[in-house]
């Protein structure tokens, strides 16, 4: 059985997404919108213009979408470099089993190359990754499936044999809006929040390996199976 594996980056891979959010509620703030806690999670894995779409609806604020951009993409740069990144626990085990057993793997993230590209490095893993897909490869963000569709074409897969890891609601729904397993990781929002949207919910990427996720696609096979039938 042939299958790939599809990463985000922000909260799967590396230790970035509470950056992340800490720079889209600043850069935000800065127009005069004060978020909620649900915020987070609703708007967490969306593109800027998706934000500022959404936002403009619910708060009916004149929100300049360049001014929120720009704003935040200084904000994460000056906070990660300040801080520093790391890969979480178990990436590197888990990207050498892949390799090891031949499984071909890609990244698909919301964010720009340029912050992909600095949080590998930061992070040091950037040689790990020869296939990135990024916020510049697709026009219909999450949770359009278009990215994970994307990412399975560049691994010559259908998107029914892929493996999605995510850490945000709006990336299980682009997910299985592609028909993939969709693997969510409690990196970023409890456990409570992903479970309606994940068929798989792990704590973290240490014990995951590929013997695991061919069992996991397996039983994603047969669903798919049954649901066609």
């Amino acid at each position: 059985m042939k299958f790939g594996v599809i990463f985000d980056n922000d909260g799967v891979l590396v230790d970035s997404e509470h950056i992340s959010l800490i720079a889209y509620r600043q850069a935000i703030r800065e127009q005069g919108v004060d978020l909620r806690e649900e915020d987070d999670w609703q708007y967490c894995g969306l593109t800027d213009t998706d934000i500022i779409r959404a936002m403009r609806e619910i708060y009916g604020a004149d929100l300049d979408l360049d001014r929120f951009s720009s704003r935040k993409k200084e904000l994460y740069f000056e906070l990660a470099q300040r801080e520093g990144l790391r890969p979480f626990p178990g990436v590197h085990e888990l990207i050498a089993d892949l390799k090891e057993h031949k499984i071909s793997y890609a990244i698909a993230s919301s964010g720009s190359l340029e912050k992909i590209l600095f949080n590998l490095r930061s992070a040091g893993i950037e040689g790990l990754f020869p296939i990135i897909v990024s916020g510049e490869d697709f026009h219909r963000g999450k949770p359009d499936p278009e990215i994970f569709l994307c990412a399975a074409q560049w691994l010559g897969l259908a998107p029914t044999h892929c493996a999605i890891f995510e850490d945000s609601i709006n990336g299980l729904k682009a997910a299985r809006a592609a028909d993939a397993l969709a693997i969510g990781v409690t990196n970023t929002f409890p456990a409570e929040i992903l479970a309606p949207y994940a068929d798989i919910l792990l704590s973290s990427l240490t014990d995951v390996s590929a013997a695991k996720i061919a069992d996991w696609m397996r039983t994603h096979f047969l669903a798919l199976a049954k649901t066609e039938y």
